[in-house]
């Protein structure tokens, strides 16, 4: 089974309104089929693989339970509002948009959304993640190995995924707009 990860980069109060109208995303899966023409010229929709995505998630779970305490809870200030179930004490990832619309949305029909406040606070705890002492740390990590070609299982491809996120971040505050990162199947 393959999906898409999509990441919708929107102006917040639009795709709040289209939230509430919506009861959820429909607002983006019934818009035509270039989501940031007319049908939804509120967003900007930028897709991923998800296999990869998801298994980046994977990676740090195994990751974190290896990593000095207060590495790891830098690291988990980030990589938990990106990624979900990473173990005990790690935060999870916001819902600011079923929040905001006031609607409670179908079981993971967000993978995260966050209004334009929590990216940048995001940003700010990305940007805070020693990668250089991460990176040490994963070289004398135990990690499982591989079942698939795909399996993220050493620190330079999760480097890479992770960048999707970091981009995102940076394309939405740099243009003040929030997240809203959806899975397609």
């Amino acid at each position: 089974m393959s999906f898409d990860v999509i990441c919708l980069i929107a102006e917040w109060a639009p795709a709040v309104a289209a939230c509430r109208e919506s009861r959820g995303t429909d607002f983006y899966w019934d818009a035509p089929e270039h989501p940031s023409g007319p049908g939804l010229p509120f967003v900007v929709e930028r897709d991923y693989r998800g296999f990869d995505f998801i298994e980046a998630g994977f990676y740090y779970e195994v990751l974190r339970r290896q990593l000095p305490s207060g590495l790891r809870d830098t690291a988990d200030a980030f990589l938990g509002s990106v990624y979900h179930d990473l173990g005990q004490g790690c935060p999870e990832p916001p819902d600011d948009l079923a929040d905001d619309a006031g609607i409670d949305p179908a079981e993971h029909e967000t993978y995260y959304s966050m209004r334009p406040a929590t990216v940048r606070a995001v940003r700010e705890h990305a940007r805070s993640v020693p990668w250089a002492e991460i990176e040490r740390a994963a070289m004398n990590a135990t990690v499982p190995p591989r079942v698939t070609r795909d399996d993220v299982r050493d620190i330079e491809h999760f480097r890479s995924i992770v960048w999707f996120h970091q981009d995102w971040l940076d394309e939405a505050a740099r243009t003040e707009r929030g997240l809203i990162v959806l899975l397609s199947q």
